[in-house]
C-alpha cells in the first residue's frame, strides 16, 4: 500500500533530479503550491489524488533520476495519455 510518506520520498527524488521546489511539484501534482508542504506537516490526501500523483510522477520521471527503490513505481502511461495529461512545461 502506497502512503503519503512514500509520495514524499518520490517527490524528494523528483525535486532533486529536476532541481525544482516543493511548491512547483505541488502545483504540478495538485494545482496547489501549498499541498506538499501540508503533507510534510502531517496532512493527508485522498486515495485518488494519491494514485494520480504517483502516476504523474512515473509518467514524467526525469531521465537519469532514481525512483526510490522501496516504493513501487506505476507503469508509465501510453505517450498519448501523458501528452494530454499535463500541458504546462515543467521549467515554468
Amino acid at each position: 500500500m502506497l502512503t503519503t510518506d512514500h509520495l514524499l520520498r518520490v517527490i524528494d527524488a523528483f525535486r532533486e533530479a529536476r532541481e525544482v521546489s516543493d511548491a512547483r511539484v505541488s502545483a504540478l501534482l495538485f494545482n496547489d503550491g501549498k499541498r506538499v508542504r501540508i503533507l510534510r506537516c502531517g496532512g493527508d490526501v485522498g486515495s485518488r489524488p494519491l494514485a494520480a500523483s504517483f502516476q504523474w510522477l512515473s509518467d514524467h520521471w526525469p531521465a537519469g533520476g532514481k525512483w526510490p527503490s522501496d516504493v513501487p513505481r506505476p507503469p508509465v502511461s501510453p505517450i498519448e495519455t501523458v501528452a494530454s495529461a499535463q500541458p504546462e512545461a515543467l521549467a515554468s
